[in-house]
């Protein structure tokens, strides 16, 4: 009896465990994908998956085994939580969740979530339960009278303009509401046109506020400001009101802008304030709300200010990120123009002040320059949509703007140095786009809190990322997003994928070595290539190109062998000497042996690579005019006048000549805003249509899969009596 009782029990246990074993199937993961593709591919939802594999909404390994749930099936949770395809049922809002946040979860519209949970329409909190059936059809809003609901492709702007309020009134109205971008769906509360969005002692915190700039504004240390607003110790967010009223017995605070002692900065990150006894009519009335026009700069902001660039940046952090009409800014008291009152509103309606065109340093500028190479492309501008720009990068919007912490990372990591010449000389050409009427909005994405995935919701139909001097390619997040949206690499690296296109703008090794060759091969010219290794560093692709090439090397002491030229070179035809080394000893013994055989033979210099010129201190300019040097350049040192008042423009603003990298971020940047804001599509400009900026030219070819590699190379002749010359062939 007892063998037969253990029989039935095993067999049910089998059972049972069979059944638990057809729940979910074993998926190894292949190279290149993602948990969004895997879903796709059985058919069930991203976060049903997310809660058999905790961690893989993180990152996920190749060759690792992902469970992924029957379609069939549901999770359930030990506290009754069912999350399925089709239903949401006891789920407990976490703190810090927020409505946008939780759509994307659960694959619904906000307007979803709110009409069957009612209860989370004026505020999420932490500890409301949802409830969702996905079968039932969500009904088409209406908004009533007071709201309105939000539709694809509005701003905050663009719907305070509509109603005729101000973009201070529709936050302040919202703030409980309102995270890092407008959600389609969202309904939002139009206040009345005559409310005021703040009231006597009190502080609405606006998008980019810190504590620091607080304190500093009102005349209060961190710790009396924290102390007044105990909501702000954890974080302090947009919308969180303060209480601003001061003990008038206690002594004015002086914000000093001295770089503290970093074993002193405290955990919230915040500059330590010095408090000294100075006269109470000090800062608290030194600035006040400005309204941004449209067409205003970052240059002319400053100039209207009286401030540098690093100043108001430093008082406005947003402003480095982008210039967007109808932001409010902080500026000096007695800057005239539009204007908001601390304690009222100015209706954006009622503005009469106008922004003097001259402010616009970029349209007597770059744009100028842009425009006489680029007519195919300013012929097809579209000023009506807006776009969507984002740049992947090592900082904060906070971080970028702050002095103080750009140095801190600096000193830390001197590569970082790049990035802020890059994205100067970035800040430059978005005001050269804004005085064009190009409507677009920019976003920093910061590595790392992007991981392994960057979700983009924009509201914009054609987006772009720009990525400069990423690390590694395998470092770099999958993109989902629902718009099309292309990723610009800036020596980076990136591999394409299904769901985007990678376009190269910066020309590589390669693509100058292969142009040279293909020069050289329509020359029916002698080719020996010099070099001081065994064999040269590019004879394979030389080879392939010009297979009938002699190749040479030099000794240990960098010079050839005895009549070893001699015997290369031939009397009664154009001889190429191409150059394949960077020891600057053997180019300095070459040119002198070749200078001595100019006499007897047709010479000329060649270069496949740019990186191998030597620099001017090094190698006399005069070598290279004798000889004639032809090698490929990134940028066309012909195009002086362009380049120059490039130049002047960066120095006017940050008091400093740009480097490469200054160069590379106005050049990329603005080629990127022209191309996505074309009536046709990104990559049908980049097909179509090849550009010119002060520094580079973009001709992009389309290689395998979704990659694009920029072609843009200037071939250059140094010539005697002309200085240096492009060949076009």
């Amino acid at each position: 009896m007892g063998k037969y009782f253990t029989l039935i029990l095993l067999l049910v246990l089998g059972s049972k465990y069979s059944l638990a074993q057809q729940k979910y199937i074993d998926h190894t993961i292949k190279k290149g994908e993602s948990v969004y593709m895997i879903s796709r591919r059985y058919g069930v939802s991203v976060n049903a998956i997310f809660e058999l594999n905790p961690g893989s909404e993180d990152i996920i390994y190749a060759g690792h085994i992902l469970r992924v749930p029957n379609s069939s099936n549901t999770t359930a949770t030990s506290n009754n939580t069912i999350i399925n395809d089709t239903t949401v049922s006891n789920y407990i809002v976490k703190r810090g969740e927020t409505k946008s946040g939780l759509s994307r979860r659960f694959g619904v519209s906000i307007a979803m979530l709110e009409q069957q949970n009612p209860h989370i329409v004026s505020m999420l909190q932490a500890g409301h339960i949802i409830n969702l059936d996905k079968t039932i059809q969500e009904n088409q809003p209406i908004a009533k009278e007071g709201e309105h609901y939000v539709v694809k492709g509005e701003t905050l702007w663009g719907i305070s303009r509509k109603y005729g309020i101000s973009l201070a009134q529709l936050e302040a109205a919202n703030a409980n509401q309102l995270s890092e971008f407008l959600q389609i769906g969202q309904t939002l509360i139009i206040p009345d046109k005559n409310s005021e969005t703040t009231i006597e002692g009190e502080y609405l915190v606006q998008r980019g506020d810190t504590k620091y700039q607080l304190a500093k504004r009102f005349n209060m240390t961190i710790a009396e400001l924290e102390e007044k607003n105990p909501h702000i110790v954890d974080m302090l967010m947009a919308g969180h009101r303060l209480n601003v009223n001061r003990d008038p017995n206690s002594a004015v605070v002086n914000v000093t802008e001295e770089i503290p002692n970093p074993q002193e900065t405290p955990d919230t990150q915040e500059v330590p304030v010095t408090v000294t006894e100075t006269d109470t009519t000090s800062t608290v009335n030194s600035y006040k709300n400005y309204v941004i026009e449209p067409k205003e700069t970052l240059f002319g902001l400053a100039k209207k200010a009286g401030m540098s660039i690093d100043e108001l940046t430093t008082l406005n952090p947003k402003l480095l990120t982008s210039v967007n009409a109808g932001d409010i800014i902080k500026m000096p008291i007695n800057v005239s123009g539009t204007t908001i009152n601390t304690t009222g509103t100015t209706d954006v309606n009622d503005i009469t002040d106008t922004v003097d065109s001259t402010d616009s340093v970029p349209e007597d500028t770059t744009t100028k320059i842009s425009k006489n190479k680029n007519e195919a492309l300013f012929a097809n501008l579209v000023t009506e949509t807006s776009t969507g720009l984002y740049f992947y990068t090592p900082f904060s919007s906070q971080e970028l703007s702050s002095p103080e912490e750009r140095q801190n990372m600096i000193s830390v990591n001197a590569d970082f140095q790049k990035y802020i010449d890059f994205f100067q000389g970035a800040q430059i050409a978005i005001d050269s786009a804004k005085a064009l009427n190009l409507d677009f909005d920019v976003t920093l994405i910061k590595k790392n809190i992007a991981k392994s995935k960057i979700t983009i919701e924009s509201p914009h139909s054609k987006n772009a990322i720009l990525v400069p001097f990423s690390e590694t390619g395998s470092n770099f997040p999958s993109i989902e997003s629902e718009t099309p949206i292309s990723i610009i690499d800036i020596e980076s690296n990136i591999v394409s994928n299904d769901s985007v296109y990678v376009y190269k703008s910066i020309p590589s090794e390669d693509i100058q070595i292969t142009k040279t060759l293909n020069y050289l091969a329509l020359q029916n010219a002698n080719i020996i290539v010099i070099s001081d290794l065994d064999e040269a560093r590019n004879k394979d692709v030389i080879l392939s190109t010009l297979p009938e090439s002699k190749f040479l090397k030099v000794d240990n002491a960098g010079f050839l062998k005895s009549n070893a030229l001699d015997n290369a070179l031939m009397p009664n035809k154009l001889n190429y000497i191409v150059f394949d080394s960077k020891k600057t000893i053997v180019l300095l013994n070459t040119t002198t042996a070749l200078m001595g055989k100019l006499s007897n033979h047709n010479i000329q210099l060649v270069m496949l690579e740019s990186s191998l010129l030597p620099k001017q201190s090094e190698v006399s300019e005069m070598r290279f005019r004798i000889l004639q040097l032809i090698y490929p350049s990134l940028t066309d040192p012909q195009n002086v006048n362009d380049i120059t008042a490039f130049e002047n423009t960066y120095e006017d603003i940050f008091s400093v000549k740009p480097s490469l990298h200054a160069a590379l971020g106005f050049d990329v940047t603005f080629d990127t805003l022209l191309r996505i804001s074309q009536s046709a599509s990104f990559e049908e400009s980049i097909n179509t249509t090849s550009s010119e900026q002060p520094h580079l030219k973009f001709e992009y070819q389309k290689t395998s899969g979704r990659n694009y590699f920029n072609h843009g190379v200037y071939l250059m002749q140094y010539n005697s009596d002309e200085g240096i010359m492009e060949l076009k062939y």
